[in-house]
C-alpha cells in the first residue's frame, strides 16, 4: 500500500522517505493529537500530513541517518515545528485579512482603501465567518501560486507599504512600481478567481 506519496515512488531509497514510511501511522496519530484546533478552521489533517512529508523531505540533502531513536525524534521535532508555523502563518493572514481581501477585490490605488468598509469587520455571524475564513484560505492558495516577484507586490500593498516607498527599495521611479503592483494584482486577482471557481 502507498504512503503519503503514493506507491512505487523513486524516493523509496531516501532515508528521510523511509523515515516517514516507517513512522507514517504514527506521525498522523501525531498530528491528530497536536494540532491546535483553530488551525483545522484552514487545513485538514490529511494536509497537515501531507505538509509534514514534504516538508521532511524538502531537508533529505542536509539530513544525516543516526540510530533509529534520534531520526524517530527529528522526525517529530520537524512535525512540531511544521504545526507550529503553520499555526503562525494563518494568524499571520488573519490578521492582514482585510487587506489581503480588499487586494484582492478592490480598487489598485491604495489611497482608495480608506472609504471602503470590511463587512467582516462590521457583521458578524457564523455563516460571516465562514465566509471570511474560505476566502481567506483560497488567497492564501492564489498566493502560493503566483511568482516571488508578484507574491512580493502584493505583500508590499498587504503591509501598507506606499509607492513612494516601493520605489525606492526597487530603485525604479513612482510609476513603475504602480504599473508593476498593478499588474501583480491583476494576476492574483485571477488566480483567485481560477482557485475559487469563478472561472472555468
Amino acid at each position: 500500500m502507498g504512503g503519503p506519496f503514493g506507491g512505487g515512488s523513486p524516493l523509496s531509497h531516501n532515508p528521510v522517505f523511509e523515515l516517514v514510511e516507517t513512522h507514517r501511522h504514527e506521525l498522523l496519530d501525531f498530528v491528530r493529537r497536536r494540532v491546535p484546533r483553530n488551525l483545522l478552521l484552514f487545513e485538514s489533517i490529511e494536509d497537515l500530513v501531507q505538509g509534514v512529508c514534504t516538508h521532511a523531505l524538502e531537508r533529505s540533502e542536509t539530513f544525516q541517518a543516526r540510530d533509529s531513536p534520534s531520526d524517530r525524534a527529528w522526525l517529530f521535532e520537524l512535525s512540531r515545528n511544521f504545526l507550529i508555523d503553520r499555526q503562525r502563518y494563518w494568524q499571520a493572514l488573519k490578521r492582514s485579512g482585510g487587506r489581503l481581501l480588499r487586494a484582492m477585490e478592490g480598487p489598485q490605488n491604495q489611497t482608495e482603501w480608506d472609504p471602503i468598509r470590511d463587512l467582516a469587520a462590521s457583521v458578524t455571524g457564523p455563516s460571516t465567518f465562514a465566509s471570511r475564513r474560505e476566502q481567506l484560505r483560497l488567497a492564501a492558495q492564489a498566493l502560493s501560486l503566483l511568482l516571488d516577484s508578484d507574491r512580493a507586490l502584493v505583500a508590499s500593498l498587504v503591509h501598507g507599504e506606499s509607492i513612494a516607498e516601493l520605489s525606492e527599495r526597487l530603485g525604479v521611479s513612482p510609476a513603475a512600481a504602480q504599473r508593476a503592483r498593478h499588474r501583480a494584482l491583476e494576476r492574483f486577482r485571477g488566480t483567485f478567481a481560477l482557485v475559487s471557481g469563478q472561472r472555468p
